[in-house]
């Protein structure tokens, strides 16, 4: 039987925060091989990447109070915008 990945996963991976975070900063800390689909379909249950989730839209949200003007501000408002939606999503599903 073929793993079937999670709706939550697909979606995640196409939040740009949450990406980062599983193929780059996870798989740099060793909580992950490769970061991929699979991986994080496989290791991740529903509740860490919601809380993931939130934990990155905290950075965002700092990031947006520190002032951040141009291209900068530009990308700190995406993130936050792609993390609420993420969270009105997914948050309500999980409770």
């Amino acid at each position: 039987m073929a793993n079937t990945i999670r709706p939550i996963v697909r979606a995640a991976f196409k939040v740009d925060q949450l990406y980062y975070q599983f193929v780059r900063v996870d798989v740099e800390d060793g909580l992950l091989v490769t970061g991929d689909l699979n991986e994080v379909n496989a290791r991740y249950d529903d509740d860490y990447i919601i809380g993931e989730a939130e934990n990155q839209l905290d950075i965002t949200e700092d990031n947006l109070r520190a002032g951040w003007t141009g291209e900068d501000l530009r990308v700190h408002q995406r993130d936050a915008r792609q993390l609420r939606a993420f969270l009105k999503r997914f948050k309500k599903a999980a409770a």
